[in-house]
Protein backbone atom coordinates (compact mmCIF):
# COMPACT_ATOMS: atom_id res chain seq x y z
CA UNK A 1 0.00 0.00 0.00
CA UNK A 2 2.82 2.78 0.74
CA UNK A 3 5.02 1.39 -2.03
CA UNK A 4 1.74 2.19 -4.59
CA UNK A 5 1.30 5.72 -3.08
CA UNK A 6 5.06 6.26 -3.49
CA UNK A 7 5.20 5.32 -6.92
CA UNK A 8 1.76 7.49 -7.37
CA UNK A 9 2.87 10.63 -5.87
CA UNK A 10 6.33 10.14 -8.26
CA UNK A 11 4.26 10.01 -11.14
CA UNK A 12 2.19 12.60 -10.26
CA UNK A 13 4.50 14.81 -9.74
CA UNK A 14 7.19 14.23 -12.75
CA UNK A 15 3.94 14.91 -15.01
CA UNK A 16 3.13 18.79 -13.19
CA UNK A 17 7.52 18.99 -13.82
CA UNK A 18 7.36 17.76 -17.39
CA UNK A 19 4.25 19.38 -18.86
CA UNK A 20 4.47 22.52 -21.27
CA UNK A 21 3.56 25.63 -20.39
CA UNK A 22 0.71 27.56 -22.40
CA UNK A 23 -2.04 30.04 -21.86
CA UNK A 24 -5.19 31.45 -23.51
CA UNK A 25 -4.91 35.02 -23.68
CA UNK A 26 -7.68 38.00 -26.01
CA UNK A 27 -9.69 38.14 -29.06
CA UNK A 28 -10.09 40.97 -30.66
CA UNK A 29 -9.89 43.07 -34.09
CA UNK A 30 -6.53 44.09 -35.20
CA UNK A 31 -6.28 48.16 -35.44
CA UNK A 32 -5.60 49.26 -38.59
CA UNK A 33 -6.60 46.04 -40.95
CA UNK A 34 -10.44 46.26 -41.70
CA UNK A 35 -12.17 42.52 -41.72
CA UNK A 36 -9.26 40.82 -39.83
CA UNK A 37 -9.36 39.76 -36.45
CA UNK A 38 -7.42 37.29 -34.29
CA UNK A 39 -8.29 34.87 -31.72
CA UNK A 40 -7.23 31.75 -29.69
CA UNK A 41 -3.68 33.11 -29.00
CA UNK A 42 -2.16 30.10 -26.82
CA UNK A 43 1.84 30.71 -26.12
CA UNK A 44 4.87 28.69 -24.53
CA UNK A 45 7.87 29.35 -23.73
CA UNK A 46 9.62 30.41 -27.26
CA UNK A 47 6.70 30.61 -29.55
CA UNK A 48 3.32 31.73 -29.93
CA UNK A 49 0.06 30.42 -31.88
CA UNK A 50 -2.67 32.48 -33.40
CA UNK A 51 -5.65 32.09 -35.46
CA UNK A 52 -6.29 35.27 -37.76
CA UNK A 53 -9.42 35.15 -38.95
CA UNK A 54 -10.51 37.11 -42.50
CA UNK A 55 -13.85 38.28 -43.27
CA UNK A 56 -13.47 40.30 -46.29
CA UNK A 57 -14.72 39.60 -49.55
CA UNK A 58 -10.86 39.29 -51.24
CA UNK A 59 -7.53 37.59 -50.26
CA UNK A 60 -5.03 39.40 -47.65
CA UNK A 61 -1.78 38.90 -46.97
CA UNK A 62 -0.74 39.09 -43.42
CA UNK A 63 2.24 39.46 -41.19
CA UNK A 64 3.89 41.94 -39.32
CA UNK A 65 4.96 41.94 -35.10
CA UNK A 66 2.90 41.49 -32.23
CA UNK A 67 4.09 43.84 -29.24
CA UNK A 68 3.37 42.81 -26.03
CA UNK A 69 2.82 45.88 -23.51
CA UNK A 70 2.76 46.71 -19.89
CA UNK A 71 0.65 48.61 -18.05
CA UNK A 72 2.92 51.84 -18.79
CA UNK A 73 2.88 51.16 -22.48
CA UNK A 74 6.39 49.82 -22.46
CA UNK A 75 7.12 46.42 -24.65
CA UNK A 76 7.93 44.05 -22.70
CA UNK A 77 8.03 41.22 -25.14
CA UNK A 78 7.89 40.69 -29.15
CA UNK A 79 6.66 37.72 -31.17
CA UNK A 80 6.86 37.76 -35.47
CA UNK A 81 4.85 36.96 -37.93
CA UNK A 82 6.05 35.96 -41.21
CA UNK A 83 3.51 37.18 -44.38
CA UNK A 84 1.15 34.52 -45.43
CA UNK A 85 -2.24 34.88 -47.47
CA UNK A 86 -5.08 34.27 -45.86
CA UNK A 87 -8.10 33.52 -48.48
CA UNK A 88 -11.62 35.54 -48.65
CA UNK A 89 -13.82 34.68 -45.71
CA UNK A 90 -11.57 32.26 -43.70
CA UNK A 91 -9.17 32.03 -40.85
CA UNK A 92 -5.18 30.58 -41.00
CA UNK A 93 -3.62 29.25 -37.79
CA UNK A 94 -0.02 30.99 -37.37
CA UNK A 95 2.91 30.12 -35.54
CA UNK A 96 5.64 33.22 -34.51
CA UNK A 97 8.32 33.05 -32.56
CA UNK A 98 9.70 35.60 -30.11
CA UNK A 99 12.52 37.96 -30.81
CA UNK A 100 12.61 39.85 -27.87
CA UNK A 101 11.39 38.47 -24.26
CA UNK A 102 8.98 35.28 -23.71
CA UNK A 103 5.97 33.43 -23.37
CA UNK A 104 6.14 34.21 -19.62
CA UNK A 105 6.73 37.99 -20.27
CA UNK A 106 4.46 38.34 -22.67
CA UNK A 107 1.96 36.72 -19.77
CA UNK A 108 2.33 39.32 -17.81
CA UNK A 109 1.23 41.91 -20.76
CA UNK A 110 -1.75 44.51 -20.32
CA UNK A 111 -2.01 45.61 -23.62
CA UNK A 112 -1.82 44.09 -27.31
CA UNK A 113 -0.67 46.11 -30.32
CA UNK A 114 0.45 45.21 -34.00
CA UNK A 115 2.93 46.64 -35.93
CA UNK A 116 2.93 46.32 -39.72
Amino acid sequence: MRRSFTIAAVLVVLLVLSGISEALIRDGGIRGKSGLSFGSISYSFDSLSLTIRNSNSHNVNFGGSMLFLDKNYRVIARAELMTEKIKRRSSRRYKAFFSEGSGNEAQAAKYLEWEF
